[in-house]
């Protein structure tokens, strides 16, 4: 069950892009990144298994769920997995802040490439401010979105701070 767990909380998001929410449409973007940081935070964990053709599928069922065009998020939780596999691992404090910096950098990227990516779709320049809206709204959940699945793999609410902040071993 431990191995199903990155799989089976990056699903529960993608189903929770289909829900009505009542965002504003200039929001629509903030949930799919979400599912992309995730996919990134997984991936970016030490001893978690979460393989890029499952983030990439997941991706797929993404589009399908928000009504996107094929393959959108699929290349962008591709993206998201291969980064977090070069991600710093956690073994500091340091590293908590260093990655969330490189999910920053990750997010710019993606937000930049999946604004040029949907302008060539629909052959005309689309707004830009809601994708950066979004990236930067996953930029401000990350700290939350990085706990939440530390717990869902530690099984607890408070994690063990020796084994997240561990500064000299």
């Amino acid at each position: 069950m431990k191995a199903a767990l990155p799989a089976l909380s990056v699903l529960f998001a993608v189903l929770a892009t289909a829900v009505p929410w009542g965002l504003p449409p200039d929001a629509t973007f903030i949930l799919p990144l979400v599912v992309v940081m995730m996919v990134f935070c997984w991936s970016a964990l030490p001893g978690t298994v979460l393989p890029p053709y499952l983030a990439m599928l997941l991706g797929l069922l993404t589009d399908v769920m928000s009504g996107g065009p094929l393959g959108f998020w699929a290349l962008m939780t591709l993206i998201a997995a291969t980064a977090g596999a070069r991600a710093p691992s956690l073994t500091d404090g340091q590293d908590l802040n260093r990655l969330w910096l490189v999910w920053g950098a990750v997010a710019g990227v993606v937000a930049c490439f999946g604004w040029l990516l949907a302008s060539l779709y629909f052959l005309r320049w689309i707004d830009w401010w809601p994708i950066a809206f979004g990236a930067l709204a996953s930029i401000a959940l990350f700290p939350v979105a990085l706990h939440g699945l530390l717990w869902i793999r530690r099984g607890r609410l408070r994690p063990v701070r020796a084994a997240l902040y561990r500064r000299w071993t």
